[in-house]
């Protein structure tokens, strides 16, 4: 290769072979070679510095943890060390705030390890540094090396937003009530996820005071007053609040909105399901129900206009303890809408009151004319137990309706009670269950009895089929008999003269 200043010359076995540098698009090919080459070494000197700083973060991490984890697993037990409180005040916040992030975003504490925790951040001053950050958008300067969070993020803004949110964050983990108001304030910001976390935070919390803030941002977001905060994480937050907030819902369950109506039915619905749940005796009672929000749902809104309205009133109304709840349950069996009466089945099913009345009005609900309507009428009357086995035994030996009993005989195959019919009648039980069972073979392709035959035990199938067996050759036996009758022809009697004594 010879290098001249005007051109470039290789030398091939061929030939020569020059290149012309003062030509202009030879001049820019070079540029963007020189610059690629130049830009892909940047790019590698980039890639080793950050891996640098994560590698040092990383090892800093360790040695801060190892040296100050077993002072805080001792606080965090309740030992009283005032040593180890001293040698985590003399660290820097931040380094504190490192220290305890772990512990606030991944391990699941303990009530009582929570108690300790909250004392001790008290005492270190970062609650106080959490609420200036959520209050102002950021804290003070803490000393803390940020080499983690200047390799995700060099923006400072973004910088400060991901701490607010962690301060958000630990201030609901920790269940600090008093910052109920601050963390109220944060469903103002104009970041989405900020209000997110907040509703998060406050659900955590639980404070009642703060509830009918989050009724009042309800009602700004169904009323277009408002629509920057996220609807679902606020309706979320409000579910997760004690049964004892339910009445600050009274003014929204009248409201002329029917939209916000359906919302507030639903967290009050939610809000009674979640309190079933950890009660399985519930019964609610005027006290956590105030008399005009019990009015309301047994006058106003089983007449709504809105079919889910109606639909989740009846299954709030099976929890309370109220005379007039059988007569409004009756109506809503009665609805219109097919969905109405599907959600009041279903949620009879949790009625702690279910007496005999109301068993007739399931039971007739088994000739619904929607099939899903049916299906849910013989699960509930089997959530009964005895009594409502009964009633669904007696209307499927009485029903003319051929689809209806099909349906009762495939929710009993699919609930595992006609092999226990089986197993019962072979152990030579009577009554209604034997009629059932018997009822089920009289078909002429016997339903339901094949499938389940084959699961029945050995002993269990011989004798069901032994008593079976005689049951279907005896009525065989009637019914030739009662053919032959039938086609036997008839010889008329012949009369007999009476006599003249009997006649006077």
């Amino acid at each position: 290769m010879y290098l001249s200043p005007e051109r470039l010359t290789f030398r091939r076995k061929d030939g020569f072979v020059m290149i012309h540098t003062s030509d202009s698009l030879t001049q820019w090919a070079l540029t963007v070679l020189f610059s690629v080459v130049l830009g892909t070494f940047a790019l590698i000197a980039v890639a080793f510095i950050r891996r640098w700083q994560q590698v040092r973060y990383a090892r800093y991490l360790h040695e801060l943890q190892l040296r100050y984890r077993p002072i805080l697993a001792k606080l965090l037990r309740g030992e009283q060390r005032p040593t180890g409180i001293e040698a985590l005040r003399e660290l820097p916040l931040g380094e504190v705030e490192i220290l305890l992030d772990p512990l606030l975003s991944k391990r699941k504490l303990t009530p009582r390890q929570l108690v300790f925790l909250q004392a001790l951040c008290a005492e270190l001053g970062l609650i106080t540094l959490w609420q200036h950050r959520v209050t102002n958008g950021h804290g003070p300067a803490t000393s803390v090396r940020s080499d983690e969070v200047q390799a995700t993020a060099s923006d400072p803004a973004l910088v400060r937003h991901l701490l607010r949110a962690k301060s958000i964050r630990n201030l609901g983990r920790l269940r600090h009530h008093p910052s109920w108001q601050v963390l109220t304030g944060a469903i103002h910001d104009r970041h989405r996820d900020i209000q997110s976390v907040a509703l998060r935070s406050l659900s955590s919390l639980g404070a009642t005071e703060s509830f009918p803030v989050l009724r009042d941002h309800l009602h700004a977001v169904m009323e277009q007053r408002s629509s920057s905060v996220p609807l679902a994480a606020l309706q979320a937050a409000m579910v997760s609040f004690d049964l004892g907030c339910a009445p600050a819902l009274a003014p929204s369950l009248i409201h002329p909105n029917e939209r916000l109506r359906l919302h507030a039915t639903e967290i009050l619905r939610a809000m009674v399901y979640r309190r079933a749940a950890e009660l399985p005796d519930l019964t609610l009672t005027p006290e956590p129900l105030t008399p005009p929000m019990v009015d309301s749902l047994l006058n106003r809104l089983i007449t709504d206009p809105s079919a889910e309205i109606r639909a989740r009133v009846a299954e709030v109304l099976v929890f309370l303890a109220d005379r007039r709840v059988p007569s409004t349950l009756h109506k809503l069996l009665l609805d219109h809408e097919w969905f109405v009466r599907l959600r009041t089945v279903r949620a009879l099913a949790h009625w702690r009151h279910a007496a005999a009345p109301m068993q007739w009005d399931i039971r007739a609900r088994l000739r619904d004319s929607h099939w899903r309507v049916r299906e849910a009428a013989i699960l509930t009357l089997l959530s009964f137990g005895r009594p409502g086995k009964r009633q669904l035994y007696e209307a499927f030996l009485t029903s003319t309706d051929p689809f209806a009993c099909a349906q009762i005989v495939e929710v009993l195959e699919r609930t595992g009670l006609i092999s226990t019919l089986m197993e019962e009648y072979g152990n030579g039980s009577k009554g209604l269950h034997a009629l059932v069972v018997e009822q089920l073979a009289s078909e002429a392709a016997p339903r339901g009895l094949a499938g389940s035959l084959r699961t029945l035990s050995p002993e269990i199938r011989r004798k069901f089929l032994e008593r079976f067996l005689a049951h279907a050759e005896s009525r065989v036996h009637f019914l030739h008999e009662a053919h032959s009758i039938v086609e036997r022809p008839v010889v008329p009697q012949r009369r007999l003269p009476l006599s003249r004594s009997l006649v006077a």
